[in-house]
């Protein structure tokens, strides 16, 4: 099979004339017909996955220069009112969807579970490159995935553009040729259709980009030069950053990962969020979540908070308090893979819409936004599992939203184990959101300073009901609530005007 068009100059010939022919046709078909096989230069070294020696883990941003302006940038008020966005994850991976989103590096760097799964079932001479003819994605619509995230109460959508495994979900056949869904599977400009739908929904967009890839060749050679060349970033990594944000000029959110495989300069990420920020086609409604180089984050309590408008602390990181800087809380569903993972199939393996709850409750009301992640499967559909959880999340949205979005932290953000605080400055409201109904009908608030509350009401599916309330000279506010409101589950919202 013809494995790539542009490569027609390097092809041997005994005469001028015939490898002029043999070149005409050999383009003619690859222009008719597309590329009938994937094409990924790369090198297995399964080293490449951790800083090569003599590198120590400091803050190699230090090295690099002074990332004040991005560290001390004033968060824009928009995107701390969003606090509820979609992960998706979904690739060549998606195919054997067995062992997380990391099949490819499992099975040549020592997993034998994964490994032994890819023997038993393609055989020892099948390689990863051989599963993306295979992801067809035929049953993707890119609308019915965006209507399910829009009824769960979703603001924000951030789909996976690029993974460690190099293979690109957009139409990146100048930049990533012959190992991109447009070219070599789908055959579809997959991100396009995700963020055109996602725009009509009148969703925000964002733009997830996996700087390093395991096993790119330019990448490994890099490694193996210590960081002294940066020939992958020059050749792949600039130019994909420039194509996305020209491709998708309304996406708001700029999302990386991989950054930790190698010193903050060999990225360039200063004068890429420079750039970013104030040239870019996005540079006029754009905020990052990044990941940097070696050690680069801002220390918080027991956490590290990488730079950036938003930043993790890490996958599936939540504060535990209520932190000084905007943070990103990266969850999924299905608990140990981001991808959608066939060897977890009891209910057990996912989460629960209560613990769902809860984590976009905490987060909010630790000063955070909420990501919560759906692995489709290879053809394109959502799993029923993840429809259920979403779907139960837009239920509880519905009634008690106005607790979540375009709030702030209250002090000190958690009452107990089961209260949680948030409040709308503009409104001078705060919110008491219980995950369990007291048991005698009597909410407990301590902390409050309760003096000032006008009126407390139970937000309900109906309206708000209004509900009695004492303040007594310890600042303990109880509020007597009525037996459940029917059909009402997973948290309790009781708004409190006047609050101080």
């Amino acid at each position: 099979p013809f494995i790539c068009c542009n490569e027609v100059g390097n092809m041997p010939s005994n005469s001028t004339l015939l490898s002029l022919v043999v070149a005409t046709t050999f383009v003619a078909i690859c222009t008719a017909a597309g590329r009938s096989s994937p094409y990924y230069p790369h090198t297995v070294n399964c080293a490449s996955s951790k800083p090569p020696k003599g590198w120590e883990i400091k803050n190699s941003c230090d090295l690099e220069g002074d990332f004040s302006a991005i560290i001390e940038r004033p968060l824009p008020e928009w995107y701390a009112d969003m606090k509820f966005g979609i992960f998706i994850h979904w690739g060549v991976y998606s195919v054997p969807s067995y062992g997380t989103e990391w099949y490819w590096h499992n099975v040549e760097c020592g997993q034998s579970k994964i490994a032994d799964f890819q023997d038993k079932n393609y055989g020892k001479n099948f390689s990863y490159l051989d599963f993306s003819p295979m992801f067809h994605a035929e049953l993707f619509n890119a609308s019915a995935w965006v209507e399910v995230f829009k009824n769960a109460g979703v603001q924000y959508v951030l789909p996976v553009g690029k993974h460690h495994d190099g293979f690109c979900m957009w139409d990146a056949t100048e930049t990533s040729p012959g190992w991109n869904a447009y070219e070599v599977g789908p055959k579809r400009d997959v991100l396009t259709e995700v963020y055109n739908a996602t725009i009509a929904a009148g969703l925000d967009f964002g733009i997830y980009y996996s700087q390093f890839e395991w096993f790119d060749e330019h990448f490994v050679a890099d490694w193996e030069a210590n960081y002294t060349t940066r020939t992958y970033v020059e050749k792949k990594v600039i130019p994909q950053r420039l194509e996305l944000v020209n491709k998708y000029p309304k996406a708001m959110l700029w999302h990386t990962d991989g950054g930790w495989m190698a010193p903050d300069a060999y990225w360039g990420n200063l004068d890429w969020l420079t750039y970013l920020y104030s040239k870019s086609p996005l540079a006029s409604r754009v905020v990052s979540c990044n990941s940097m180089g070696f050690g680069c984050c801002k220390a918080e309590g027991q956490k590290c908070f990488e730079y950036g408008d938003a930043p993790s602390g890490g996958d599936r990181t939540t504060a535990g308090y209520i932190v000084p800087h905007y943070y990103t809380n990266q969850m999924t569903i299905q608990k140990s893979s981001w991808s959608w993972d066939r060897s977890e199939n009891t209910l057990d393996d996912f989460l629960t819409t209560q613990e769902l709850i809860f984590t976009i409750v905490s987060t909010t009301a630790w000063n955070g936004t909420t990501v919560i992640n759906v692995g489709p499967t290879a053809d394109g559909l959502m799993p029923p599992i993840f429809q259920e959880r979403l779907g139960d999340m837009g239920a509880w949205m519905a009634v008690n939203s106005e607790a979540i979005y375009n709030t702030r932290p209250f002090p000190p953000g958690q009452d107990g184990s089961d209260v949680f605080y948030t409040q709308n400055v503009q409104k001078r409201t705060v919110y008491a959101i219980t995950l369990s109904y007291p048991t005698d009908n009597t909410l407990v608030l301590n902390n409050t300073k309760c003096s000032t509350v006008s009126k407390a009401e139970l937000l309900t599916s109906a309206a708000p009901i209004a509900v009695a309330f004492k303040c007594d000279a310890s600042s303990v506010l109880r509020v007597t609530l009525p037996v459940p409101p029917r059909g009402s589950q997973w948290g309790w919202v009781v708004r409190l005007s006047g609050l101080n």
